[in-house]
C-alpha cells in the first residue's frame, strides 16, 4: 500500500494527464466533430487556429488509442517524474508536445484537411527527456530493465509507430524532447543535486 502511494505522489501529473484524457475521450466520441474544431492539421489548413497544437495533445481517435497512450503516459511519467519533479514533467510534456504538433504542421503537406491528435508526441518526448538524464547522471539511475514500467516503455517505444502520421509526430516529440531538455541540464534547471534516486 505504501508503495501504491509513493508512485501516485512520485506520478501524480502523468495521473491528472490521464484522467483528463478520459472525459475529453467521451466527449469527442459523443460529438464526433472534436478533431475538426481541436485536432492539429497541416498549416495550408490550419486558418491561423495555433491554440490547436495544444489541445490536439489531449485528444485521442479510439479506446486501443487511449488506452496504450495512457499506459505509457503512467510508465515514461514513473521513471522521469521522481527525478526532474512533477512541474517539469508538465511543462516538458506540453511544451514538447506542442513543438512536435507545429513541426508536424509546417512539413506535412496534405491535400485536404486531415485532422490529428494524441498525446503520444510529449510521451516521446518524456522518454528523450529520462534519456537524456540516465546518460548525463547515470549514478541516480540504478534501474533492472525487468521493471514493469521500463518494458512498457521499451514496448511502446518500438511498437508505436503504426503509421507515418505517427512516426513523425513521435520522432519530432522525441527530438523536441533531447534538445529541451539538453539545454535545461546545461542551464542547470534539471540537475542530479535536489533530485531523486531512481532504483529498482
Amino acid at each position: 500500500m505504501k508503495s501504491v502511494t509513493n508512485w501516485s505522489k512520485n506520478n501524480i501529473m502523468a495521473i491528472i494527464l490521464v484522467l483528463c484524457f478520459i472525459p475529453i475521450y467521451v466527449f469527442s466520441q459523443i460529438t464526433g466533430t472534436a478533431f475538426e474544431h481541436w485536432g492539429s492539421t497541416s498549416m495550408e489548413y490550419l486558418n491561423s487556429e495555433y491554440f490547436r497544437w495544444l489541445t490536439c495533445i489531449f485528444l485521442h481517435f479510439n479506446f486501443v488509442h487511449i488506452f496504450f497512450n495512457s499506459i505509457a503516459l503512467l510508465a515514461i511519467g514513473s521513471l522521469v517524474s521522481p527525478f526532474i519533479g512533477k512541474w517539469k514533467t508538465l511543462f516538458l510534456f506540453i511544451l514538447c508536445g506542442i513543438l512536435a504538433e507545429i513541426a508536424c504542421s509546417i512539413i506535412i503537406s496534405y491535400s485536404e484537411p486531415v485532422y490529428g491528435g494524441g498525446s503520444s508526441g510529449g510521451i516521446f518526448a518524456l522518454i528523450a527527456v529520462f534519456t537524456v538524464c540516465y546518460l548525463r547522471f547515470p549514478q541516480n539511475f540504478t534501474l533492472k530493465w525487468y521493471r514493469l514500467d521500463v518494458i512498457i516503455v521499451i514496448a511502446f517505444f518500438i511498437f508505436a509507430n503504426d503509421n507515418m502520421g505517427s512516426f513523425m509526430t513521435h520522432i519530432f516529440g522525441f527530438v523536441a524532447g533531447i534538445i529541451v531538455s539538453f539545454v535545461m541540464v546545461l542551464a542547470g534547471w534539471i540537475n542530479n543535486k535536489e533530485q531523486k534516486s531512481i532504483e529498482g
